[in-house]
């Protein structure tokens, strides 16, 4: 406890104020933060990769749909490019920028890779990727540095690429053959093995401190991590020109014809892998491997519904993965929500400004009192300060004003003998 006397009482206030203003003033993804608990994500991942498991053990056992026609190897055709997208996605979603144009871009990707395979394979996909790199430079530099939310920024792009779709036309004929299956089984364990690279790295609280002023600033306002959200929505449309370019080479064209990926598709696939595996719709919360258990499970179960003859069409399973997914943000939100008392209490056990807290008392009261007292050790003399009246030597003029009132010291004597005074006067004493 600290006692300050009256003199001092500025300085007081401003050190508790400043106290205060510390405590306030600390972000909420600095490193005395408390951890995101991770046990949400390992259990809901371990419930995911079970039912992958009885999905695709389904899947064998169907004598029709395309799993019987491409087996494992065209099950891995499709589900590269799938797993692209939703890292994709993923990545955007962590950075606080979601990418609703990864259909779109993988679109564009997939357009110009087919229309300049007539001059090779090395030519085809630096053209298909570049145009990827380059809508993502222009994505990246619009929500970093203009500071527009990721959904309206991504929503012009993707629109704009849609409109310019619609007037080009079909590209040139696809002029390269099939990607062998050890090309596919490449992509497919590169794009897990970034989807679970990206995962750990953001499973480290120190990562995570870093993407909370991202999470906690609102949209339009400086976060102080511009350069993250630029390499993030980079990274994202890379993966999703990627995930184009490998979604036109494993489709087999027919007569020349160009096998260009549903862009509003891939986009809605991408978005409910990604929520399904428990990346957060509100951003920087994420597991490990999700996103991969996520993306072979939303693509067994379209594929297995076509397998079964179900009523439906497949793409419904993938809208309702993205409703499932709102559900998987609130219960990762709400495991890893953490209480605001019990986190200021723990960062601040045993720490020296604890005993620099204001008394709980009020002294107030007492204030008057340490004036006068202040100034007879100081040598002072109380009758000297006697508000205005006019003064000789020590002692006071006669004034109509009580000299006791001069310097407030004996205001309660005064009261009480008063009163005293009064009671003997009302019984004529």
């Amino acid at each position: 406890m600290k006692f300050d006397s009256p003199s001092r009482s500025g300085d007081r206030d401003s050190t508790s104020g400043a106290t205060t203003s510390q405590m306030k003033a600390v972000p909420a993804g600095d490193d005395e933060s408390p951890a995101d608990r991770m046990a949400v994500h390992v259990v809901w991942e371990i419930g995911l990769l079970l039912l992958c498991c009885g999905v695709l053990f389904a899947l064998t056992r169907s004598s029709a749909g395309p799993f019987a026609d491409g087996s494992w190897s065209g099950f891995a055709d499709a589900l590269a490019p799938v797993l692209m997208l939703a890292c994709a996605m993923a990545v955007s979603l962590r950075v606080g920028a979601v990418n609703l144009a990864v259909g779109p871009i993988a679109l564009l990707a997939a357009w110009m890779f087919v229309d300049a395979s007539s001059s090779g394979s090395a030519m085809a996909l630096a053209v298909g990727l570049g145009a990827a790199a380059f809508t993502g430079i222009v994505l990246a530099t619009v929500t970093a540095w203009l500071r527009a939310p990721g959904w309206a920024a991504s929503g012009a792009v993707g629109g704009a690429i849609g409109l310019w779709a619609g007037g080009a036309g079909d590209p040139g004929a696809f002029s390269l053959a099939a990607l062998p299956g050890t090309g596919v089984l490449a992509a497919l364990a590169g794009a897990a093995g970034i989807s679970l690279f990206l995962g750990l790295v953001g499973a480290f609280a120190g990562i995570r401190s870093r993407l909370a002023p991202i999470r906690d600033t609102p949209a339009g306002e400086r976060h102080g991590r511009g350069g993250l959200v630029f390499l993030g929505v980079l990274l994202s449309s890379a993966l999703a020109g990627a995930a184009g370019v490998v979604a036109a080479w494993t489709s087999v064209p027919d007569a020349g014809a160009a096998g260009l990926p549903d862009p509003i598709l891939l986009t809605v696939l991408a978005l409910g892998a990604a929520l399904l595996g428990g990346t957060s719709l509100m951003g920087r919360r994420g597991g490990v491997c999700g996103t991969v258990f996520a993306a072979t499970l939303v693509l067994g179960l379209m594929w297995l519904a076509e397998a079964r003859g179900w009523s439906f069409d497949p793409s419904w399973i993938a809208l309702s993965a993205i409703v499932a997914g709102f559900l998987v943000t609130r219960l990762v939100e709400a495991m890893n929500q953490v209480d605001e008392v019990e986190a200021a209490s723990t960062s601040r056990a045993g720490s020296v400004d604890d005993l620099r807290d204001e008394d709980p008392r009020d002294t107030g009261s007492y204030e008057r009192y340490d004036d006068d007292l202040a100034d007879l050790g100081s040598g002072g003399d109380p009758w000297t300060n006697t508000g205005g009246i006019r003064t000789t030597g020590g002692i006071p003029k006669q004034q109509p004003a009580d000299p006791f009132g001069a310097s407030g010291a004996f205001d309660d004597l005064r009261d009480g003998y008063g009163t005293r005074f009064d009671t003997d006067r009302r019984y004529n004493r």
